[in-house]
């Protein structure tokens, strides 16, 4: 590790882990990458968390008020690497995960943020299902209600001179840490999702409680989902290709004068593709009645 000048800060948010750390930080340690620092961000800990994360060699920065987002950003104003790249204290990277990281940043200058597969925690369950899991939520999900690749938790890298250029909602019970991440993200670059950049993810939620981990993947996480989504107003953010081709295929060509829903001016529609320009609503079929419809 190199703790004056690393290239890579690794940022472990961690509140009451000692249980799961050890094996967290050991995977960090045995990386073919060396150019890095560890800082561990102690969110109010009442075990012995703080004196693992030292006996591991890492920087233990404290952060009092309680949640994922403060504890995370903490930890992203306290590194010192122009690359920021976080886990879980309950996750487990694998051997090459800072190398990956390293060779996209080199090889994509241009690219501000990277996110990639898990891995399967279960012997009976393949990895093959969980990496399709993770692109379906990280590429299909994120381009089609945000227009952007989403950052997953647990598996990210960020350039620091872009997440310095946001400002990120703090509440963790309003919003999704990691999509509202992404979304900000979004607005100053691209984001990539690389295959190659894995993580063995936790089941420690469905392991210790079944029930009431099961209902907070299927009640909880939706909820905070769908408010992200409209705190960021982005579930008509769809990818504009692919939205050029529904236009195409559904929407006959119109002229016409509309109301701008947001301005309240009447504009000028000379084909159905300037819909995408002034973000008007899209009709699920048919004509397009402007008066009716907007």
């Amino acid at each position: 590790m190199n703790n004056e000048k690393p290239l890579i800060s690794v940022v472990v948010p961690a509140f009451n882990e000692e249980k799961y750390l050890p094996a967290c930080l050991t995977s960090i340690r045995n990386q073919t990458f060396k150019d890095f620092e560890l800082i561990v961000v102690d969110n109010n800990s009442t075990d012995l968390t703080a004196t693992i994360a030292k006996r591991y060699g890492a920087r233990v920065v404290t952060e009092e008020r309680q949640g994922m987002t403060p504890a995370r950003e903490r930890g992203f104003r306290e590194s010192r690497g122009s690359i920021i790249a976080r886990t879980d204290a309950d996750t487990q990277v694998t051997y090459n995960w800072l190398e990956v990281i390293n060779n996209t940043f080199t090889k994509w200058p241009k690219l501000i943020a990277i996110t990639g597969p898990w891995l399967s925690p279960f012997k009976r369950i393949p990895d093959k299902i969980t990496k399709q899991y993770s692109y379906v939520l990280s590429v299909k999900l994120g381009k089609l209600l945000t227009g952007t690749v989403h950052l997953l938790g647990p598996n990210m890298a960020i350039r620091k001179t872009a997440w310095e250029k946001i400002k990120v909602h703090m509440d963790d019970k309003q919003v999704h840490e990691d999509i509202d991440l992404s979304c900000h993200l979004s607005e100053v670059g691209k984001i990539r999702y690389i295959p190659r950049m894995q993580i063995i993810c936790s089941a420690r939620k469905i392991e210790k409680n079944p029930l009431k981990g099961l209902s907070t993947y299927v009640g909880e996480y939706p909820i905070r989902y769908i408010r992200t989504l409209y705190l960021h107003k982005s579930i008509l953010r769809i990818n504009k290709k692919e939205l050029i081709e529904v236009i195409k295929k559904k929407i006959p060509y119109l002229p016409g004068l509309v109301n701008n829903r947001y301005t309240n001016k009447k504009i000028k529609i000379k084909n159905p593709y300037e819909m995408i320009k002034f973000k008007l609503p899209l009709p699920k079929s048919g004509k397009i009645k402007f008066k009716s419809r907007i």
